[in-house]
């Protein structure tokens, strides 16, 4: 049986237990996109409090659109150095991370052409990731990102209303698919691809569970190493947030990809709670957000917590 503070292989990246550091927005980014002094000892501070994984806040493989945007960027070979370091930092701390690649969601309105030069941006910027010593990347469909565009039924306005339901399903997931298995050709098993995947729009013609857990055999079947499972969370849908309320969209996931190690989130900052779902088998990470913004050493806390009451 499973617990929170147990190890877990993925890939060739071995994590310590199995909390997760959310990919919120630090708010320490800027408009240059180099990784700053705050946002530095903003993620140091949380690796050394003894997370698993860190999953960065997105970093651009392409130029924001707008001018003065605050950023982490990835476009060009400059940024490698500071994110090297930020990476060495986590390592230090005991944790491992993934670097969250995406682009804004302005890019999902191209041409195809465009599309094709957006699809090498993500592969570059692939490269250039593995070049930081970092253990992965990620890609999302979550948070507004261009991803989240394409795979939204209700934000993709490239596809006619003469599709079959599967035809545009195929359609939204083509981008990401490709670019998945051209970085799989370069860079072979180096690093661990895994997929940030908006579960429920709680949206009338959104995206669905049944529509995501077709999605999730597709990205596992192109070689994705391990899911995030979240909502999306931009809309203001009448839905009840209990602790733990998204991780029945986790464990939808995971009953069609039971091989591939699948992250739930939902308010989860009670230490036996966590503990609980990842022991009965619903999830195998938990991902925290506020809870680490408001206390790094949260694993260090719920450690001891754990420990003090678990019977020998």
């Amino acid at each position: 049986m499973n617990h929170l503070f147990e190890h877990l292989t993925i890939g060739q990246m071995e994590l310590p237990n199995r909390i997760v550091m959310s990919p919120m927005v630090s708010g320490f980014a800027s408009p240059d996109g180099f990784v700053s002094e705050d946002l530095y000892n903003y993620y140091l501070r949380r690796a050394h409090g003894g997370v698993g994984l860190i999953i960065s806040e997105p970093i651009l493989v392409a130029p924001p659109v707008l001018a003065n945007q605050d950023h982490l960027g990835l476009y060009a070979d400059f940024f490698i150095p500071q994110l090297r370091r930020l990476v060495r930092s986590a390592h230090g701390g005991g944790a491992k991370i993934l670097l969250l690649l995406d682009a804004p969601a302005e890019m999902a309105e191209g041409k195809t052409e465009e599309l094709a030069t957006l699809a090498e941006d993500f592969i570059r910027a692939a490269w250039r990731a593995l070049a930081t010593e970092c253990d992965g990347i990620m890609l999302s469909s979550a948070n507004g990102g261009v991803f989240h565009t394409l795979l939204s039924p209700i934000l993709n306005k490239r596809l006619g209303d003469n599709l079959s339901a599967t035809n545009r399903l195929n359609l939204r997931i083509r981008l990401p698919i490709e670019i998945i298995e051209n970085i799989y050709t370069w860079l072979g098993e180096r690093i661990v691809i895994g997929f940030r995947l908006v579960a429920e729009d709680f949206t009338p013609g959104g995206i669905s569970l049944h529509d995501a857990r077709i999605i999730a055999q597709q990205l596992v079947t192109v070689g994705i190493k391990l899911l995030d499972v979240t909502a999306d969370m931009s809309v203001d849908a009448p839905v009840a947030r209990f602790p733990g309320w998204c991780v029945p969209l986790a464990t939808g996931i995971k009953r069609v990809v039971p091989n591939t190690p699948v992250i739930g989130s939902g308010q989860l900052g009670d230490p036996h709670l966590a503990n609980s779902v990842v022991r009965e088998g619903s999830l195998d990470l938990v991902m925290l957000n506020r809870t680490l913004r408001l206390n790094p050493y949260w694993p260090h806390i719920a450690r001891i917590i754990l420990q003090a009451t678990t019977p020998e």
